[in-house]
């Protein structure tokens, strides 16, 4: 009966962070939502839409990292956690008060910075609360907050910037006049005071050894831990992390601009786009991550060496054919049904990956490469993806058409990139027992 309530109430732990993850998501990709608006009152180009929702976000979430993963591994989980809420919760405040584009490209930035401590602390708290046999599950149900954050995203900030858009603008003591898209961000912000109390309530575990320990008391610690343990395997975490981020520009330049074709190509209001294009995400990426999670345990169960690294290139190679096609002329229906099998496709190996990094990872670099895998698969996919449509459709025109064929430029060539070398990593580690150490793997 005591095994059975700790196993509860260790589920909840993993939905609470999953809660989180879902906030972090909303404050995240809001913006999506507003880009036009946005565009029309502050006078800002494409271009530099796309720099807001990449590279300003993508490149501090991605750097961050690091040194948040390396708090989490030092001190407090938990607290690093609360910090980052805090600070991501005030940032998006801010983007509401932003009256021009360097103030709202500062508040973006704080977003980022303030978002890229919860996976890595979450994951390291996640792996010493479970068995080997169910983390991928556990992980992936944490995960799929990313994927319920994007579809709730576009359906929350639809229906709160249409209630705003009814009542019109607003005046705020000492804050002035404030432009329904303004309200609509400093509306999504404040549920983060509730989480930071409920955050506060969790027992962080004690660190536990897995698979990945053969070091023993000998291993280095700290920043030299995570520089052992990436030059003992930089075979393996290479090719993956660039397969991932291919993978990774395909599901953000999606999510960051698909609500702007969708507007612009079939003049769909807001919440419209909200309701239509958040109801494919919300069926089709949980469906994908859980799928992924199951697939890697059943795999492993079975035998085979190689489960998640099989999964991750399974996953890319599905996603191939709905990137190809997305360049192809279509309807709402066809679109949709497109950026649905894209959504489920990229969001397969979301779980499997972090899963994995848990187990072939030694419990002193667990947070710091989580965050090393953050780095680089946001540097590359969230950095470049939404910035490097925002500047193909500015070159192009203003046209609607445009903007939809950047998409294409960017995602297409990111998912046959992905599918080639996961593939290969695939194909190179099917003899090979991956979750497990060696120091002389890669080298």
């Amino acid at each position: 009966m005591h095994m059975e309530k700790g196993r509860i109430r260790d589920w909840l732990v993993v939905l609470l962070l999953m809660a989180a993850l879902i906030l972090s998501f909303v404050d995240r990709i809001g913006l999506s939502l507003l880009v036009d608006p946005i565009r029309a009152d502050l006078g800002i180009s494409d271009a530099e839409i796309g720099l807001l929702q990449g590279i300003a976000f993508g490149l501090f979430f991605a750097v961050m990292g690091l040194p948040l993963g390396w708090l989490a591994d030092r001190w407090s989980r938990k607290g690093t956690i609360m910090l980052g809420v805090g600070m991501w919760s005030v940032a998006t405040a801010a983007c509401g008060l932003a009256a021009n584009f360097p103030q709202l490209l500062l508040a973006r930035i704080g977003v980022g910075a303030g978002e890229a401590g919860l996976a890595p602390a979450s994951y390291s708290i996640v792996h010493d609360r479970f068995p080997r046999e169910q983390l991928g599950r556990a992980i992936s149900l944490f995960q799929v907050g990313g994927v319920l954050g994007a579809g709730l995203a576009l359906l929350i900030t639809g229906y709160v910037y249409r209630y705003f858009t009814g009542g019109g603008g607003a005046d705020l003591p000492l804050i002035g006049g404030l432009r329904p898209w303004q309200q609509t961000f400093l509306a999504i912000a404040t549920p983060g005071l509730l989480f930071l109390i409920l955050i506060a309530m969790i027992r962080e575990p004690e660190r536990v050894a897995g698979p990945a320990d053969a070091a023993g008391a000998g291993e280095p610690r700290g920043f030299a831990a995570m520089v052992a343990a990436v030059r003992a395997r930089i075979g393996l975490y290479l090719p993956l992390f660039v397969g991932m981020s291919g993978v990774i520009m395909t599901s953000y330049a999606l999510v960051s601009w698909m609500p702007a074709v969708l507007g612009r190509e079939f003049h769909w209001p807001a919440e419209v786009i909200g309701v239509r294009y958040g109801l494919v995400v919300l069926s089709a990426s949980p469906v994908g991550l859980l799928t992924g999670g199951w697939l890697a345990d059943a795999l492993l169960r079975s035998g085979s060496v190689n489960a998640h690294v099989r999964v991750v290139a399974l996953a890319a190679l599905l996603g191939l054919p709905f990137a190809l096609a997305l360049a192809l002329p279509s309807g709402p229906v066809g679109l949709l049904l497109v950026v649905g099998g894209l959504h489920f496709a990229a969001s397969m190996p979301m779980g499997v990956v972090p899963a994995f990094l848990q187990l072939a990872t030694p419990p002193a670099a667990r947070a710091q490469v989580s965050g090393l895998y953050v780095l680089f698969i946001n540097v590359v996919g969230l950095g470049l993806g939404p910035t490097l449509v925002g500047l193909l459709s500015t070159g192009m025109g203003p046209d609607a058409a445009s903007l939809r064929l950047s998409m294409a430029l960017v995602i297409g060539p990111a998912m046959l990139v992905a599918t080639a070398v996961l593939a290969w990593l695939a194909r190179s580690t099917r003899h090979e027992s991956v979750a497990d150490v060696r120091p002389a793997y890669g080298s």
